[in-house]
C-alpha cells in the first residue's frame, strides 16, 4: 500500500488550482456514556460522534481511514457524489474490500457538491456503535451569490447574514441510541426471530438522557394497532402487527431491550447562537439507525432551503420530519433571548420517544442539565405536530435553481418490489442482498461477477440512460428511508395501490395527478409512503452520467443487513480503465491478506476455536 504522502503528491499533480484537504480518521474501541449509561463503542479519533469535517466546494479531499478495531470496516461518505472517484465510495463488495484490523485505506475525491453530507461505517451495522460524523461542504462564491435567500427576505443586510450563516451552519445531529452493541443486537434478533425495534434514548449532537415517561404521557398515542407500550414507549414484542412472523419468540428476548427503563440526568447538548448574527442556518441530520425523527425548536420558525445538501425553494414551517440518512438545512431568525428546547421525537408507531437539546442565546457552557420550559411548543412527545403548527411536506419541495429539472422521458424502467421475506430478511426485489457479499471481490473490479448473482440485485444499463426506478410497496411495509449513492435523483411520482403500467409515460397518461415533472425535489434520500395498511408506489428518475457501481438501499440498519439493497451497474459492461494504480495495488494487497485470514479461520474452526464477538460484552451501569 502507498503512504498518504505519496497519495497526496499524485492528487496534487494537475490540480494546483484546488486546495488539498487531508484528514486521518482512526477507528478504535472504547467506552462512552452519551445518555448516562456506559457501554462499549467504536470511536473515531477518540470520540463519538467523530470529528466534523468542513471543506470548500471544489477542494480535493484525501482521507485516510486507519482501522484499529478488532473487526473489518469501511467508511462511506454519504451525500458525496464521487464524480470520477467511485472507488472512494466505501461500500464493501461494491467499490472496495473491507479494511482489515491494523490496515488503512485512503479515500481521494473532489468535493463537487456543496451542503450537508456525513460519513459513517458501511459494514455490518457498526455505524450504530459510533463510527460516524458530519461532513460539510461550503458553497462556491457563485453558488452562494445565487442562492434562494431573497425568497426569505429582500433586505440586503438579511441576505448578507444568511450567506454567512449558510457557510457556517450549526450542525445538529439526531440519532437513536441503544445500551447494547450492534453485533449483540443482530445475534439476539437471530436467536429470537424478533426485531429489536426499541431504543433506549435519543441523542442530539451525541448527548441525551434516558427518559421513562408516565403512562399518562403515552395515553394519547395508544390505538388499536398499539394498544399498550412498554416503559420505554415501545410496542410489546409480542405485537403481531409489529412482529408478524410465527417463528418469533418475544418472551425469549433479553428484557433490557424492551422493558427495562431507568431515568438518567446526563447533560444535554447546547447549540449556541448570537442575536447579532441576525440569522442562523441549522443543518439537521438523522444519523440514527432506526427511527424517523420530527424536529422543532420552541418559539422558532424554520425557513427550509436545502434537502440532502441540495438547494430547494424555501418553505416556512415549524416541524421537519427527518428519516435516517437524510439532511435538511433551515434558516432561523435570531430575534430572541434566553434558552429554547430543541425537540426530536420518533415519528413512527412502534415507539414513542423524545430527546432534547438546547438552543441558547447566552450559553455559559457547551452542555446543559436543564430542558428549557416549553414556549410555543410545536411538537409533542410522541412525534405529533400540534394544532396550529405546520410540518414540511418534502414531496412539495422544488429543486433550486428552477433550471434543475428532470428529462421529460426515460428510456429504461426498473421495477423494485420492497418486501419482508421472513423474520430475518428484507429485500428490495424479492431477493435479499446478503451481508456475506461484503467480503466478496468488489463488483467495481470484477463487473462480470454480477453474472453470478441474482440478476434482480444488479440492474444494468449503459451510460447516458435516463432511468426510472418504480418502487412498489406491498401492504405491511413501513416507510423506508431509501438512499442512492452517487448522483441524486428526482422524485417524480407517488400514488396508491399497485403500479400496473409498463412505464411512467403510460401511467402519466392515465393519472397525471400522480406525477410532477416540472420542478420535483432532487434528493439522495427517498422516503417511501406508509404502506402498512395498503399498497403504494414511488418513482425516482436520474441520468447515468458516469461509470459506476451504485449502491441503493434502505438506511434502516437492520433492513440493510437483512438484504434490502441492490447494486446499480451503470455503464459497467467492463471494468473501469481509469482506476488509479494505488487503488488497484491496495485491492490486491487486501485480497492476499483476506485470503490468508480465511485459511487461518478455517484452521481455527478445525481446532474448535470460535471467531468471537465483534464487541466485548455490554457494560451495564
Amino acid at each position: 500500500m502507498r503512504a498518504t504522502a505519496a497519495l497526496s503528491t499524485l492528487l496534487c499533480a494537475g490540480l494546483s488550482s484546488a486546495a488539498l484537504v487531508q484528514q486521518t480518521l482512526t477507528l478504535t474501541t472504547g467506552t462512552a456514556a452519551p445518555d448516562g449509561v456506559t457501554r462499549n463503542v467504536y470511536l473515531v479519533n477518540g470520540q463519538t460522534p467523530g470529528p466534523d469535517i468542513v471543506v470548500d466546494q471544489g477542494d480535493d479531499v484525501s482521507i485516510t481511514v486507519v482501522n484499529n478495531l478488532p473487526v473489518e470496516a469501511t467508511i462511506h461518505f454519504h451525500g458525496i457524489e464521487q464524480k470520477g472517484s467511485m472507488w472512494s465510495d466505501g461500500v464493501p463488495g461494491i467499490t472496495q474490500r473491507m479494511i482489515d484490523p491494523g490496515n488503512h485505506f485512503t479515500h481521494n475525491f473532489t468535493a463537487t457538491n456543496s451542503g450537508t453530507s456525513w460519513y459513517h461505517a458501511h459494514s455490518r451495522a457498526i455505524y450504530g456503535d459510533g463510527v460516524k460524523g458530519t461532513f460539510y461542504v461550503r458553497a462556491s462564491q457563485d453558488e452562494l451569490d445565487n442562492g434562494p435567500w431573497s425568497q426569505i427576505s429582500s433586505n440586503a443586510a438579511d441576505i448578507a447574514a444568511m450567506k454567512t450563516a449558510h457557510q457556517n451552519p450549526k450542525l445538529v445531529t439526531v440519532s437513536d441510541w441503544t445500551h447494547w452493541d450492534s453485533e449483540w443486537g443482530l445475534s439476539e434478533w437471530n436467536r429470537t426471530k424478533t426485531e429489536l425495534i426499541c431504543v433506549d434514548s435519543v441523542l442530539i449532537n451525541g448527548k441525551g438522557r434516558v427518559i421513562c415517561p408516565t403512562a399518562a404521557t403515552f395515553a394519547p398515542y395508544l390505538n388499536d394497532i398499539v394498544p399498550a407500550v412498554t416503559p420505554k414507549g415501545c410496542a410489546y414484542p409480542n405485537n403481531s402487527f409489529v412482529q408478524p412472523f410465527d417463528d418469533k419468540m418475544p418472551d425469549e428476548v433479553d428484557p433490557s431491550v424492551f422493558w427495562e427503563c431507568t431515568n438518567t440526568t446526563a447533560p444535554l447538548s447546547v447549540v449556541a447562537v448570537n442575536a447579532s448574527d441576525k440569522w442562523a442556518s441549522i443543518g439537521f441530520y438523522n444519523t440514527g439507525v432506526l427511527w424517523d425523527f420530527r424536529v422543532s425548536i420552541d418559539n422558532h420558525t424554520f425557513w427550509v432551503y436545502a434537502a440532502d445538501g441540495q438547494l430547494h425553494d424555501v418553505q416556512q414551517v415549524d416541524v421537519i420530519n427527518i428519516p435516517p440518512g437524510e439532511r435538511f438545512n433551515a434558516m432561523i431568525k435570531l430575534d430572541q433571548a434566553g434558552d429554547f428546547a430543541i425537540r426530536a421525537s420518533a415519528s413512527i408507531t412502534p415507539q414513542y420517544i423524545s430527546g432534547y437539546g438546547v438552543l441558547s442565546y447566552s450559553p455559559s457552557a457547551t452542555t446543559s442539565q436543564n430542558i428549557p420550559a416549553p414556549r410555543n411548543q410545536a411538537l409533542g412527545y410522541g412525534g405529533d405536530t400540534k394544532s396550529g403548527f405546520t410540518e414540511l411536506d418534502p414531496l412539495t419541495l422544488k429543486a433550486f435553481p428552477s433550471t434543475l429539472v428532470p428529462p421529460q422521458t426515460a428510456n429504461k424502467t426498473i421495477f423494485l418490489e420492497l418486501y419482508r421475506l421472513n423474520s430475518m430478511e428484507w429485500s428490495m426485489n424479492m431477493n435479499p442482498f446478503a451481508p456475506f457479499l461484503e467480503l466478496a471481490e468488489p463488483l467495481m473490479f470484477n463487473p462480470t461477477g454480477a453474472q453470478q448473482l441474482n440478476q434482480s440485485l444488479v440492474p444494468n444499463y449503459p451510460l447516458g440512460t435516463t432511468v426510472d426506478v418504480v418502487i412498489q410497496l406491498n401492504p405491511g411495509n413501513p416507510k423506508h428511508p431509501l438512499h442512492k449513492h452517487g448522483e441524486k435523483a428526482w422524485i417524480i411520482g407517488s400514488g396508491p395501490g399497485n403500479f400496473s403500467w409498463p412505464d411512467v409515460a403510460t401511467a402519466k397518461q392515465a393519472h397525471p395527478e400522480y406525477f410532477n415533472l416540472v420542478r420535483p425535489p432532487y434528493r439522495d434520500g427517498f422516503h417511501t409512503p406508509d404502506s402498512v395498511a395498503s399498497a403504494n408506489w414511488m418513482v425516482i428518475r436520474y441520468v447515468a452520467t458516469a461509470q459506476s457501481v451504485t449502491f441503493f438501499h434502505c438506511h434502516i440498519n437492520i433492513h440493510t443487513v437483512g438484504g434490502m439493497a441492490v447494486a446499480l451497474m451503470e455503464g459497467m459492461a467492463t471494468a473501469p480503465t481509469d482506476i488509479p494504480q494505488y487503488y488497484i495495488d491496495w485491492d490486491q494487497s487486501a485480497a492476499q491478506a483476506q485470503g490468508a485470514r480465511k485459511v487461518k479461520r478455517a484452521n481455527e474452526e478445525k481446532r474448535g476455536l470460535g471467531a468471537g464477538s465483534l464487541l466485548p460484552a455490554i457494560v451495564k451501569a
